[in-house]
């Protein structure tokens, strides 16, 4: 993992150093992005998460869409991918992104609750937002399905930073 992540490091820097040719001050910006490893580790961790999210939502609604009434698959669908989304999320910003230690198993289970709390939140936001771009407004699943979870990711990150792996 340790070699994977020294690889990315340096291409992320090779690229930011091509950015500081051209511009400097964007460059000097995009370092300081960079150097802000939570917030890069997040961004990966969004990433990854939003993928599972993605990729168990278009196997519900696609291979297995047959199993759901048509009128109800975007929806069940959305709930399926959210919930291993969720506890996929977790785990990995828990480990790779705000390295909390709980000393005991209860402060394990309130941390773990006060993550899928937060994600419910975001959870009912991305819902909303399905149901009125693609049932309503008849927009692509797919399309809507990416726009929306770069807002979720947002507002988790918010979520993560101020209200669960306080340190």
């Amino acid at each position: 993992m340790k070699t994977i992540w020294n690889l990315i490091d340096k291409l992320a820097r090779a690229v930011i150093a091509l950015i500081g040719k051209a511009s400097p001050k964007l460059g000097g910006f995009c370092e300081k992005l960079w150097n802000n490893t939570e917030l890069v580790s997040y961004l990966f961790a969004g990433v990854a998460t939003t993928l599972v999210n993605y990729v168990v939502y278009y196997i519900a609604t696609r291979p297995f869409g047959f199993l759901f009434p048509e009128a109800m698959l975007t929806m069940i669908g959305t709930v399926i991918a959210w919930v291993i989304a969720v506890v996929f999320g977790y785990v990995v910003n828990k480990v790779f992104v705000f390295h909390t230690h709980c000393s005991s198993h209860a402060e394990l289970v309130r941390e773990f609750i006060s993550f899928v709390t937060m994600r419910l939140v975001s959870f009912g936001m991305e819902l909303v937002l399905m149901f009125v771009t693609v049932d309503l407004l008849h927009m692509n699943d797919l399309a809507m399905k990416l726009v929306i979870n770069i807002l979720v990711i947002i507002a988790n990150y918010v979520f993560s930073k101020l209200f669960i792996f306080k340190k």
